[in-house]
């Protein structure tokens, strides 16, 4: 067997002996932690026996449940106090009050941009009623032309915003 077959048992082994640590820890049934995680207990029953590895959206809703980072998660033996205590000390996932502030503005901002979008809807409804004799392609084409590049620019730039600050966020 080469080695590099043999680190990946090994992580697969610690992961699989932490995901059943950690859920028994808890007191919470295999059927129990599916249902949380939008699973089915056939997946964490093969996750714990180490005969299936969790897709990665699978792997961080696991570590996000637990509080350990999918580093810890995979890669320490959290059967261990000590190393669970530093691993959930390690835990980076919670956000900070300002940046929840900030996400709440995006929020707010992603509300109002469906708005705008609703209204181009109606504004197109109202247009296409009084554009008698113009062809109906032509029509869409002049009624919403610059309503749609102006509420395309605004998502741009709110998305531009939303990059800029989880890249800050990630250094």
């Amino acid at each position: 067997m080469d080695v590099s077959k043999l680190t990946v048992e090994k992580k697969l082994s610690k992961l699989a002996s932490n995901i059943r640590h950690l859920r028994k820890q808890l007191s919470i049934s295999q059927e129990d932690l599916a249902k949380k995680l939008d699973l089915n207990r056939g997946n964490i029953a093969s996750y714990e026996k180490g005969t299936a590895e969790p897709k990665i959206c699978n792997l961080l809703n696991l570590s996000n449940f637990y509080k350990v980072s999918v580093i810890d998660l995979t890669t320490s033996d959290l059967r261990c106090p000590v190393a669970l205590g530093n691993a959930r000390n390690n835990y980076q996932y919670e956000l900070k009050e300002e940046d929840k502030a900030v996400l709440e503005k995006f929020k707010k901002h992603a509300a109002e941009l469906k708005k705008v979008m609703e209204s181009v809807q109606v504004c197109h409804d109202f247009k296409l009623k009084s554009m008698e004799g113009v062809p109906k392609g032509l029509q869409c084409v002049v009624s919403n032309f610059n309503q749609l590049s102006d509420a395309g620019e605004m998502l741009m730039k709110a998305h531009t915003e939303l990059l800029e600050f989880v890249k800050t966020r990630m250094k």
